[in-house]
Parts: structure tokens; sequence; C-alpha cells
């Protein structure tokens, strides 16, 4: 699968507590937010095919 790049907006305030976050996990701050939404997403599958049985 190819990646592509994705951008949003968000204050800087935010972004500072995301980046100290990320720090404190020892991850960069891109991969904190894939991982999150990845997970999300995976959370929102279950919940779905829950929901269809």
């Amino acid at each position: 699968m190819d990646s592509v790049t994705i951008t949003f907006r968000t204050t800087e305030e935010i972004k500072k507590k995301l980046d100290n976050i990320a720090l404190d996990q020892n991850r960069t701050l891109s991969n904190m937010i894939e991982t999150i939404i990845l997970k999300w997403l995976e959370e929102n599958d279950e919940k779905a095919q829950k929901s269809n049985k």
C-alpha cells in the first residue's frame, strides 16, 4: 500500500502537549498520531462488526 501525507491544523498549545506525550513514549509525533488513528479505526471496525451480527 502506498503512503500518503495528510495535514491538519491545531493550536500551538495542543501541539506542545502532543509533542510531550510523544517524547515520553519515545515516538515521533507523526508515529504517535498514526498509532492513535489506527487504534481508533480498529476499535471502530470491531464495533461495526458487532452491530452487524
